[in-house]
């Protein structure tokens, strides 16, 4: 008898996955495809129609070898339910009965939903650079911030609302005229990082200065600047987009440092894009400062380590939760 599949599942509001494997770290087949949020959730649920079939084929299986599906959601969700509460990219999900949907059209009995960010906390924990380590704290920093707290290879959930959602912590802001408060996402999402790029290089514009190097990167175009031409820039050792990271970093360490104080984890793991920029932009100073702010007894009790799973990171997560639920 051939082992069980399992079907993992990863709505974006730009990229949708799927995936079939064990849930044992092991991913045997994957369709990988991008979403078009103009179609809104209609036009995804189509695209998993359309890939499951072919996912299947690829795998060498047949429909009912799938014994259990997960299903990793960009945007909160009822996770008990099934229910997806809303997305924030793409319109159409609010309070959509995923479960329940996927049962019917996929006929898989077993069905289960979390939050991305949550279902990539429990991969990392399982499979990636929290295995061994309990609590672990996983951040994604991309164009959002979201968080997930992983206790002994389970997710938390907090009163069932949903937890960790890092990104809504209040932090100071550092500008260079000001010390505000703004939300986490505010000031240290790559969407915010390239904000603040971006205006800087419009005052630079309008005062007939287009020499910044952040600016050339973007063909001159200050509208085109992304976070990657931010980090590019500071790896030449440009101080402007070097400052840009600064204000990032600490308003990243005011918000670790918090939850270092409520949470207590043992190991504090960074992903999504922004955190791509490596040890040197961002793990490395990260790790610096919040070991001298930090509450001090706790000092030494946790690491801070960059994300191991890539791209495959929710799926993996979700096959781990499918797989969950055809054993219980």
């Amino acid at each position: 008898m051939s082992e069980p599949m399992r079907l993992g599942i990863e709505i974006g509001g730009t990229k949708l996955q799927l995936a079939l494997g064990a849930g044992d770290g092991r991913i045997i087949a994957l369709d990988r495809r991008t979403v078009v949020p103009a179609d809104r959730a209609k036009g995804i649920l189509a695209q998993i129609l359309e890939a499951y079939p072919t996912l299947l084929a690829q795998a060498g299986v047949e429909r009912d070898a799938v014994d259990a599906i997960g299903i990793g959601f960009g945007g909160p969700v009822d996770a008990e339910r099934g229910i997806t509460t809303k997305s924030h990219h793409v319109e159409g999900w609010d309070h959509f009965r995923l479960s329940d949907w996927t049962r019917r059209e996929l006929k898989v009995e077993r069905v289960v939903i979390e939050n991305d960010a949550d279902i990539a906390g429990l991969g990392e924990a399982r499979f990636g650079a929290g295995r061994g380590h309990s609590p672990v704290l996983y951040l994604t920093i991309g164009s959002g911030i979201g968080g997930g707290l992983i206790i002994d290879g389970k997710i938390y959930h907090g009163a069932g609302a949903g937890a960790i959602e890092i990104g809504h912590i209040w932090v100071t802001d550092r500008t260079d005229s000001d010390l505000g408060v703004v939300i986490l996402e505010d000031a240290a999402s790559g969407w915010a990082i390239a904000a603040a790029a971006r205006a800087y290089a419009e005052r630079l514009l309008s005062e007939g200065r287009p020499d910044w190097v952040v600016l050339k990167l973007a063909g001159g175009n200050a509208a085109a600047i992304t976070t990657n031409h931010v980090a590019e820039a500071a790896r030449a050792g440009d101080r402007g987009a070097k400052l840009l990271l600064e204000r990032a970093i600490h308003a990243m360490t005011h918000a670790l440092g918090q939850a270092v104080t409520l949470l207590a984890p043992h190991r504090i793991i960074l992903g999504g894009g922004v955190s791509l920029m490596g040890e040197e932009l961002w793990l490395g100073p990260i790790r610096r400062q919040l070991d001298t702010c930090v509450f001090p007894p706790f000092r030494g009790t946790f690491d801070l380590v960059g994300a191991a799973l890539g791209e495959e990171v929710v799926l993996q997560g979700a096959l781990a939760l499918a797989r969950d639920a055809a054993e219980a």
